[in-house]
């Protein structure tokens, strides 16, 4: 066989090289300018077209340049040339070439075995290595390379980039299979020369068509879990994202409710404490104390329907009204109704709140409340036991707009003390479906009933604890104590 075989044959077996750098220059980002990366890429062509003649020129059936050593030469130039990160290259640098090798064999060697035998190009001898025949196939190369590459960019390339960028530092994980099916590939390549198994015979057909099966499922296979792997790994991020979120509102509604004790130091008429536990990591109870004036304190107590972030916000809304309303001037009813029809423009999520708003003027201890569907309060008076202050109460605050409250006075003497509380405390559930209740809330305050009204709340909150046990919480639990002492002088 003369020189001008291998080398036109060596050129015919370039063309697949060359038609795997354009399929890779279609999906990698270049990392030089046009000019330089064509003289890389020429630099690269000549490489693998000496590689490929000296194969040749050992065995001329030995198509090891073309299924191996092409991708050994492209992975390398891949990843000099481009951006992606180095196993995205090498993924790309044995896929095209595998892409170049199965449509040579599946559909330039059978075209080209069925036209050049009808035109009479091959060799009794050499068979198809003709100068004619080499021609024939080389162009077949080109029209079936040309209309593969046209696909690819209209129906593949936006998948495959998609991939590359899902794979986020996985696709080392995925290698091992393409690589396989280069080895693959080749080796039955030899096998079928080998045994003269050409495109005209019976099983080559069935042969090439499995091993083009083989390889779509394997890579569907590899997309698909390159898919399932990374949107695991956002879901992850989005949870964390979302974790991290949601630890910063907690802090925030922490940071609104105040919880600086004792709250007014230089105030010797009265003690108070509170506390708030939410059941996720925002929750929609609240509690509020301010005062109004230099001798009226306001004392907020309430619980948004809902829970998380939803009830969260509307608990800020509801909050920061009830406060300025009531720092403007106004009984409870008239605070809460003015609050109600704030609240009940534009709720489309249909939220309320339940609130009781006490107003007490410190010099007397006389004060006003109004309940909007809140739990009972409780008064121990001095030298007695904690009691439930029952009576009926107006609906709650953000359910039909123009209601009007009831209010309801009270009067506390010195050593009296008041205790609000949300529903999170008597529903407080064990593992049995227990509810805590209020009469274990009553016996844990009257345990001491000359306890702080920190100790008070402590009290209950170890009640609380003992009797749920490792059971969930299902609900914020949200405590008031206020202790009057009256004027002191």
């Amino acid at each position: 066989m003369n020189n001008v075989i291998y080398l036109i044959w060596s050129m015919a077996s370039v063309i697949n090289f060359i038609f795997s750098a354009i399929l890779a220059n279609m999906t990698l980002t270049s990392k030089y300018k046009k000019g330089k990366m064509f003289a890389c890429w020429m630099f690269a062509i000549v490489v693998d077209y000496l590689a490929v003649l000296i194969s040749y020129k050992l065995d001329i059936n030995n198509d090891v340049m073309s299924a191996i050593g092409q991708c050994v030469i492209l992975c390398i130039a891949l990843c000099i040339m481009y951006t992606e990160t180095p196993e995205n290259k090498i993924f790309i640098g044995l896929t095209m070439p595998l892409i170049a090798s199965v449509s040579t064999f599946l559909f330039c060697g059978t075209a080209d075995t069925i036209l050049g035998a009808k035109m009479n190009l091959f060799d009794p001898v050499f068979g198809p290595y003709t100068v004619g025949n080499i021609l024939l196939f080389s162009g077949i190369k080109v029209i079936v390379f040309f209309i593969i590459g046209i696909l690819y960019y209209f129906l593949l390339k936006k998948q495959m980039k998609e991939i590359l960028a899902f794979a986020e530092g996985q696709m080392k994980n995925y290698l091992v299979a393409p690589a396989i099916s280069i080895v693959g590939f080749f080796v039955i390549n030899l096998v079928t020369n080998a045994t003269g198994i050409v495109p005209t015979s019976t099983f080559f057909l069935p042969l090439y068509l499995t091993i083009c099966l083989i390889f779509i499922v394997e890579y569907i296979q590899i997309f698909s879990s390159i898919r399932w792997t990374v949107e695991a790994k956002k879901a992850e991020k989005e949870k964390e994202r979302i974790g991290a979120e949601l630890n910063v509102a907690t802090q925030i509604q922490a940071d609104m409710l105040p919880r600086i004790f004792p709250a007014f130091p230089e105030r010797k008429e009265f003690d108070l404490h509170a506390s708030m536990d939410p059941a996720k990591e925002v929750g929609g109870d609240f509690y509020d104390f301010f005062l109004i004036d230099d001798d009226h304190i306001g004392l907020v107590m309430a619980d948004v329907s809902g829970k998380g972030v939803p009830a969260a916000l509307f608990m800020v809304i509801a909050k920061t009204l009830i406060k300025n309303q009531a720092q403007i001037g106004g009984s409870p009813a008239e605070v809460l109704a003015y609050v109600n029809d704030q609240l009940c423009e534009g709720n489309d999520a249909e939220l309320f709140v339940t609130v009781w708003l006490g107003i007490i003027e410190i010099s007397t201890g006389k004060g006003m409340a109004a309940n909007a569907g809140h739990e009972h309060p409780v008064i121990r008076r001095a030298g007695g036991k904690y009691e439930m202050v029952k009576y009926r109460h107006s609906p709650a605050v953000a359910t039909l707009e123009g209601i009007k409250f009831k209010e309801h006075e009270f009067e506390l003497k010195p050593g009296d003390s008041l205790f609000v509380y949300t529903d999170g405390v008597p529903e407080a559930t064990n593992f049995n479906d227990e509810m805590f209740g209020t009469d274990r809330m009553l016996a844990a305050l009257n345990r001491n009933i000359n306890a702080t009204p920190k100790e008070a709340l402590m009290a209950v909150k170890d009640d609380i604890s003992a009797f749920v046990g490792e059971a969930p919480q299902f609900d914020d639990i949200t405590m008031l104590g206020f202790s009057y002492f009256g004027n002191r002088g």
